[in-house]
């Protein structure tokens, strides 16, 4: 890992307010934003609230866990919790370690962006019908790919310092 997860990570900062800002105009002044059984709606909010909130969850969540889990441990190098440490950071791997848990923590605030992307787009098709109805399939769709995803960046982020190399 490297440069691209970054630059991912840049990107999609960048491109995810502007999709949820362009395509949030069609939705009705309130908004479905919770769904129940059957994927009916039983939460509301104004169009204004949701856009706000909408765009704080796709820039400020994947901000916050890119910085707690990328950034922050250069600053506290001591709290870093990971398997055989002394070996990992030792003074020849520790620019080398630090930069894949910043990369690594960029690939998550990309994973984390396309879901909250995803969940928006559910939300838009929802709201366009009557009563605003939850298509269940693509939201378990949805969940079960981001949730294999968190998988494969946990496994790799295992399986990486798993044992001294």
């Amino acid at each position: 890992m490297g440069v691209i997860p970054r630059l991912l990570y840049v990107l999609a900062l960048v491109v995810a307010p502007v999709v949820v800002w362009t395509t949030s105009e069609p939705l009705p002044a309130r908004v479905a934003t919770h769904f129940g059984r059957g994927g009916y709606a039983n939460g509301f909010m104004s169009h204004d609230v949701y856009l706000v909130f909408m765009l704080l969850m796709t820039t400020v969540v994947p901000l916050v866990v890119v910085a707690a889990t990328g950034l922050l441990p250069r600053v506290v190098t001591s709290q870093i919790a990971i398997r055989n440490r002394k070996f990992w950071l030792s003074p020849e791997r520790r620019e080398a370690t630090l930069s894949f848990l910043t990369s690594h923590a960029c690939a998550m605030g990309v994973l984390l962006t396309l879901f909250l992307v995803g969940i928006h787009f559910l939300v838009l098709e929802a709201n366009e019908r009557t009563p605003p109805r939850l298509d269940e399939h693509a939201f378990t769709a949805v969940l079960i790919a981001f949730l294999l995803l968190i998988a494969v960046w946990i496994g790799t982020l295992v399986l990486r310092f798993a044992r001294e190399r």
